[in-house]
C-alpha cells in the first residue's frame, strides 16, 4: 500500500483532519467524557481535560508517520470536533485495513458516521491502494453494525468471546469490504511473497461518467468466469447497460439516512385478511343435514373417492 498519512478529507457537511490540542475541549464534552459514547469502546471514560489533553498529543505526535491514520471529525455547521475515526489496525501482506470510529451522542443518527466511514473507505481503496476494508463491532451494538452495512460492507460472521470493550467480554460481529477477491488477485499474478513491492492490478467494479456507473469489458470478461457463462458482443453490452443501471439504483439507495430506522421483514406490513377457522360441532338440524347423503345404520353413506 501507498501510505499517505492522515491526510485531510472533506465531505458534504465534514471536515476529516489531524487532531490538534485546540480541539481537547471538544472531545472531552462531545463524546470523551460521556460512558454511554464509551460503553462499546476499549479505552476508559474520560473524567477531567486532562486525560483528553494527554490523548490528543500523543496523537499528534504519532500522526507525524505516513502509516498512522488518525481523523478527527469536524463539523462544518459549528465549527467542533464531533467524533474520531482511525484506522486500528492494518495488514500489509494482504493490503487490508480495519478502521474503528466514535462520535458524540449528541450527533448519533444523523448519517455522519457512515458519511465519514464511506470517505475514508474511499480514500483507502482510491489512494493508499487497499484492497481489504474491515471494522468490527460488539454483538449489542447494533447501531455501529448498521453503519457498516449502510457503507456496503459485507457481514462476515460473529465470533464468541473473542473481544473486550468497557462492558468486559464480549462476542464480536465482523464486517468488511473488498476491491477484489483473492481469485482475481492471484489470477492477475499477485505474489506477494515472491517481490519485494509487488504491484498489484486493481480496477473499480465501475468507473463514474457524467455521474453514471460504467462497466467496464474486464469486469464483464469476469462475471462471465465467475457465472461459467459465454456472452457474445451484444449479450455483453446488455449486460454491462443493465449492472451500471443496477448501480445507479443502488447508488440512490445508499443516500438515505436509514440510520434510526429497524428493518423489516417486508416491504410493506403484512396483514392476514383471513379470520381465523373456529371449531364447532354444529347443530344438528335438518337444513344443516339436508345436502348431506343418504343415511345408513346411523351414519352417511359417502361415494368411494379412492379405488374400489
Amino acid at each position: 500500500m501507498k501510505h499517505l498519512g492522515t491526510k485531510m478529507l472533506e465531505t458534504d457537511r465534514l471536515i476529516l483532519r489531524r487532531f490538534t490540542i485546540e480541539d481537547a475541549s471538544d472531545m472531552f464534552q462531545n463524546w470523551a467524557s460521556d460512558p454511554e459514547v464509551t460503553k462499546y469502546l476499549t479505552w476508559p471514560t474520560h473524567t477531567d481535560l486532562d486525560q483528553t489533553e494527554d490523548v490528543i498529543t500523543r496523537w499528534e505526535d504519532e500522526t507525524i508517520d505516513n502509516d498512522v491514520y488518525q481523523w478527527a471529525i469536524e463539523l462544518k455547521e459549528i465549527g467542533q470536533v464531533i467524533g474520531s475515526i482511525s484506522a486500528v489496525g492494518m495488514n500489509e501482506k494482504v493490503q487490508s485495513v480495519e478502521i474503528g470510529y466514535c462520535i458524540g451522542k449528541e450527533f448519533w443518527r444523523k448519517g455522519y458516521t457512515s458519511e465519514a466511514l464511506a470517505e475514508v473507505m474511499r480514500f483507502f481503496f482510491d489512494e493508499v491502494g487497499a484492497n481489504r476494508v474491515e471494522a468490527r463491532c460488539d454483538v449489542h451494538n447494533t447501531n455501529s453494525a448498521k453503519v457498516m452495512e449502510k457503507c456496503g460492507m459485507k457481514y462476515e460472521g460473529t465470533s464468541e468471546a473473542s473481544d473486550w470493550n468497557n462492558t468486559g467480554i464480549c462476542d464480536c460481529m465482523h464486517y468488511a469490504k473488498i476491491r477484489c477477491s483473492a481469485a482475481l488477485l492471484q489470477s492477475e499474478g499477485f505474489a506477494a511473497f515472491e517481490e519485494e513491492e509487488p504491484v498489484v492490478k486493481q480496477e473499480a467494479v465501475a468507473t463514474k461518467v457524467n455521474g453514471k456507473n460504467v462497466i467496464s469489458d474486464e469486469t464483464i470478461e469476469y462475471v462471465g468466469i465467475l457465472a461459467k457463462l459465454e456472452l457474445n458482443d451484444e449479450e455483453k453490452e446488455q449486460a454491462k447497460k443493465d449492472i451500471g443501471e443496477m448501480l445507479d439504483y443502488i447508488d440512490q439507495l445508499n443516500e438515505l439516512d436509514t440510520e434510526g430506522v429497524e428493518p423489516m421483514s417486508h416491504v410493506f406490513p403484512v396483514n392476514n385478511v383471513f379470520r381465523e377457522d373456529v371449531v364447532t360441532n354444529g347443530d344438528g338440524s335438518k337444513a344443516t343435514l339436508a345436502n348431506a347423503p343418504s343415511k345408513k345404520d346411523g351414519g352417511f353413506k359417502v361415494p368411494k373417492t379412492i379405488g374400489e
